[in-house]
């Protein structure tokens, strides 16, 4: 794949982690890449569609509605930033603590008064007040080649809201790219809130299966993957509005932006700024599902798609086609699992180069920033055996090396396996990543 920026492929690698996670510092550690980095917020309204056949279970003192409402698309931009003199460098983690305990809980079906009190004390001791290495709404910092930054769109797995990733975000971001973290209004998050535009706010709340029925359907689904095919349609959807949405802002139109960022985007610093047209799309778990599924749908044409162990299963049977460039990089716990070869199945459909990677000693949450909250201890019973600096590292360098052109430098360095393998799959859990020889 041809090079999306013009810098040298000189790889930085990611910082250390301490053995006490945030734990005593209550921050994320410092992006590597030479830019400081800026996050904002964006909403912007969309025309209002109703995206799947699905009706909730009646809840009393509410009409029963069908489908879900797409009203806006909401996302964080992490970007290289100019930060004014003294601005602060960190921004809170958690904002809405309490309602995500509560949506983590109704997904784990936990939601008694005693799992929520132990959930919330847990969860403030390890989390309350933890911050991320981002300025808050800083100027977006002129590209330093006049050339617009490259555009990576992501979408994050179920049960994980966008600021989940904010390591893996800011890292691209602070290496030359623009990322558009979504935020998915498809019941996969544990608390979401949609502000229309005349100011009033609604709340979305994760949701089960089990939650909705199809009325068309006279005998019911009896797993979650109606509603999955479902949620799909509405991701689709939403990542289609963002890329109208940033379109706008490169343009230098107005958009209408969240509550706590009312001002807009200076047309002055964005107009021009975004490579808008070699846009990339990324996706963890359900995410990944997500963008595989856009690169086989003409309403998008990625440059390239990333994917981080891919749910494969709600894509099943793949009968798509890819013709972009595609990387995926997984976890040693999800190359050992039927999604897997079910991952190994759909690269045959790749018309481009595409390179399948995995990481020794990692397991499928280790790709957002929980492992790099928690302490290594906890990390250890959970059934990480790598570092998390080490699997966020080879998934950067990966992922770095890939946009500029250059994975073949990461797949020199890697052990080559072919097929599904059996876990544990190296003692060395600090040694190469492993590629799938395809």
């Amino acid at each position: 794949m041809a090079s999306l920026t013009n810098n040298t492929p000189a790889f930085t690698a990611v910082h250390g982690h301490s053995p006490w996670g945030a734990l005593l510092s209550r921050s994320m550690p410092t992006y590597s890449g030479e830019h400081k980095v800026g996050v904002r917020d964006a909403e912007f309204m969309v025309e209002k569609e109703t995206k799947g056949t699905f009706a909730r279970r009646h809840v009393e003192g509410q009409e029963p509605k069908i489908g879900f409402e797409l009203e806006t698309v909401m996302f964080t931009l992490f970007y290289p930033c100019k930060p004014e003199k003294g601005q602060s460098s960190k921004v809170i983690w958690f904002p809405r603590l309490e309602p995500t305990i509560a949506g983590l809980l109704k997904m784990g079906n936990k939601a008694n008064l005693a799992y929520k009190w132990l959930a919330h004390f847990c969860a403030s001791i390890l989390t309350a007040g933890t911050t991320f290495p981002a300025h808050k709404d800083a100027r977006l910092l002129p590209p330093p080649d006049s050339k617009p930054y490259p555009l990576i769109i992501f979408s994050h797995g179920v049960g994980a809201p966008r600021l989940m990733y904010s390591a893996f975000c800011g890292e691209l971001a602070s290496r030359g790219y623009v990322v558009a973290n979504m935020e998915h209004r498809d019941g996969t998050v544990p608390s979401t809130v949609i502000t229309l535009e005349d100011q009033t706010m609604r709340t979305i709340e994760f949701i089960n299966w089990t939650d909705v029925h199809w009325p068309d359907l006279e005998t019911q689904p009896e797993d979650e993957t109606s509603f999955r095919k479902d949620q799909l349609i509405m991701r689709l959807a939403e990542i289609d509005g963002a890329i109208e949405a940033i379109r706008l802002i490169n343009k230098g139109e107005k958009i209408r932006v969240g509550p706590e960022n009312r001002e807009g985007f200076n047309r002055d610093q964005w107009m021009g700024n975004i490579d808008i047209d070699n846009y990339v799309l990324a996706g963890h778990s359900f995410g990944g599902t997500a963008v595989i599924a856009a690169a086989a749908d003409p309403r998008f044409n990625p440059r390239a798609i990333i994917a981080t162990d891919p749910a494969m299963q709600r894509l099943d049977p793949w009968k798509g086609q890819i013709t972009c460039p595609f990387l995926s990089v997984n976890s040693e716990e999800f190359a050992d699992s039927d999604d897997f070869d079910r991952l190994l199945a759909a690269t045959k459909t790749v018309q481009n180069e595409s390179t399948v990677l995995t990481i020794p000693g990692s397991t499928h949450p280790s790709f957002c920033d929980v492992f790099l909250i928690l302490p290594g201890m906890i990390n250890r019973r959970a059934g990480l055996t790598a570092s998390p600096m080490k699997v966020l590292n080879e998934t950067i360098k990966a992922c770095e090396h890939f946009l500029r052109g250059t994975i073949g430098t990461v797949i020199s360095a890697c052990d080559p396996v072919h097929g599904r393998q059996t876990k544990p799959f190296s003692r060395d859990v600090e040694g190469p990543m492993l590629i799938q020889t395809l």
